[in-house]
């Protein structure tokens, strides 16, 4: 299945608590709010998967750790250190938490 490029904007005010509101059920669902926002206009039903969101920041925090280590290394002050396996790694967790997370869409 194709995906669409999706090239228009649709855009609305909202007062600040609903903006609030809107963003902080979007994350819950562990959605941005954009796409939370297209699903509850196109009555997709939303499925919570508790937990998702804590191993979502784990993950972003080893991330940000191995960009770090990488970066350390470009510059010479780290001796060199083989992180490919530990990024591979890493894109496969992601890829699992993303897969489970359209499974439960």
């Amino acid at each position: 299945m194709k995906t669409q490029s999706r090239t228009a904007i649709l855009s609305f005010r909202v007062t600040p608590e609903e903006k609030t509101k809107i963003i902080e059920k979007a994350f819950t669902s562990y959605r941005e709010p954009s796409m939370y926002l297209r699903d509850c206009a196109l009555n997709k039903q939303i499925i919570v998967v508790p937990g998702a969101d804590v191993v979502a920041v784990e993950l972003r925090c080893i991330g940000n750790n191995l960009n770090q280590l990488t970066r350390e290394v470009h510059a010479g002050y780290v001796s060199a250190i083989n992180l490919t396996e530990t990024r591979e790694e890493l894109k496969a967790i992601w890829r699992s938490l993303n897969a489970l997370l359209q499974a439960a869409r």
